[in-house]
């Protein structure tokens, strides 16, 4: 048997394989894909707790076990990564153990789209079954569920604020080469921002042995100054990586699977115009773990201590994903700083609301924007040091010759040597303007 302490402390893991794919991750997903379409079947409870601790067991073995990183130092994240989907696997499970109501899938449209917080059309006949879905159609769906977090076109999606989208009006085609020319631009501004904050100190966390982003020889102002110019660089590049590998599934699905483009509306609604901490989690920033933060974390607390509880719920279960991540980079990761900034965020949220029950005014406007971003980043200094320490920001996450920025470069002196300019004549035209 496998302690859950081997996925707090990784220990002999054994690199992918066809045999150690199949001996550990294998068992994990089919326990997870059996579960998936349990739960969308009648009278089935019984058996999707008696398989949990199943699906938790396995879960924990391909986690704490997997070494997707090859044991190259550089390529580490990638056993966070792992880490991230194990954990989303076992939230899910728990989630879908624990239902009330059998899952429904909505009949998707061709002539039906998301936008603003709703599902746009008429909701009647369109569940796949009134009563009970037929196994086989449980199983087909169960492929669809298993990967789609946030439950576009499922009944379960209740309440999900989908941002606006402008896909209904495209062909297919339009909307795989705009989705081309996304997951393109956030390639190149994954790449620049990620090596923009190494470049800040290659030798210490601007590199796989990690190091702190807070520069004891610098004077307070400067060094904090400092350090949140790499936490702002920090912060836009996870923003820009989760878009990049959105648009990567968007493309597979729509073009492999023949799914919908309605079916992939915008993952995040503008983030940096949040006016309030409440509009930054609640909808804003992506919705991907949403679900299960309420139903792991959220709903259990809120049931003991109200509201408060419930927000200190979601956060705290977001800081174990985020925390048992770190500690798959096999360098630390301080708990008390993981755990700290999302309970600072949550604490954040309970001072909005204490603020709206005495004043009857939400927090708005631009200085509902200043407070937001001021408590955001200030806290996000020190969640960035974490990083900072296990070595992820120092990760390289493209091969150096092939950077998505540095492709540009030698594309466009390629193509400036095609129409005939050198680079001594750019210098020359440049230093006459």
């Amino acid at each position: 048997m496998v302690s859950f302490g081997r996925l707090l402390v990784p220990q002999e893991r054994v690199v992918l394989s066809a045999s150690s794919f199949s001996t550990f991750f294998l068992p994990a997903f089919v326990s997870y894909f059996a579960m998936g379409v349990l739960v969308q079947r009648k009278r089935t409870a019984m058996v999707r707790i008696a398989l949990l601790p199943v699906t938790l067991l396995c879960a924990c073995r391909a986690g704490s076990s997997l070494d997707l990183s090859f044991g190259i130092p550089n390529y580490r994240f990638l056993n966070q990564g792992l880490v991230l989907a194990i954990f989303t696997l076992s939230m899910r499970s728990t989630a879908w153990a624990f239902a009330p109501q059998p899952y429904k899938r909505i009949a998707l449209q061709p002539n039906r789209t998301f936008h603003g917080d709703t599902l746009s059309g008429s909701t009647s006949n369109q569940l796949t079954d009134v009563d009970d879905t037929p196994l086989f159609t449980a199983i087909w769906n169960a492929w669809d569920l298993s990967v789609n977090l946030r439950g576009i076109g499922w009944d379960w999606a209740e309440g999900l604020r989908i941002p606006k989208s402008s896909c209904g009006t495209k062909s297919t085609l339009e909307f795989l080469l705009s989705t081309l020319a996304k997951l393109l631009f956030y390639a190149l501004a994954f790449d620049a921002t990620s090596g923009a904050a190494r470049d800040f100190s290659p030798e210490t966390f601007g590199s796989t042995e990690g190091g702190t982003i807070f520069d004891a020889s610098l004077p307070p102002l400067s060094r904090y100054t400092r350090s949140t110019i790499i936490t702002i660089l920090s912060g836009w590049t996870a923003y820009f990586v989760i878009e990049l590998v959105y648009q990567i599934h968007t493309i597979e699905f729509v073009l492999l699977f023949r799914q919908a483009p309605s079916q992939w509306p915008p993952l995040f609604d503008t983030p940096w115009l949040s006016t309030s901490l409440t509009s930054f989690w609640g909808h804003k920033w992506h919705q991907l773990f949403r679900e299960c933060f309420i139903s792991v974390g959220a709903r259990p607390l809120s049931y003991l201590l109200g509201r408060t509880g419930g927000v200190m719920g979601a956060f705290l279960t977001s800081g174990a994903l985020h925390y048992l991540g770190l500690k798959a980079m096999e360098r630390g990761g301080h708990p008390v700083v993981v755990f700290g900034f999302f309970i600072t965020q949550a604490i954040g949220l309970i001072i909005e609301g204490m603020w709206k029950r005495c004043t009857g005014i939400r927090v708005s406007g631009f200085l509902g924007l200043l407070w937001t971003w001021l408590w955001v980043v200030f806290w996000a200094n020190f969640m960035v040091d974490a990083w900072a320490r296990v070595g992820l920001v120092g990760s390289k996450f493209f091969p150096d010759n092939y950077r998505p920025t540095v492709l540009l470069v030698h594309f466009l002196k390629h193509s400036l040597n095609i129409f005939g300019f050198s680079e001594i004549e750019m210098i020359n035209v440049a230093q006459r303007r």
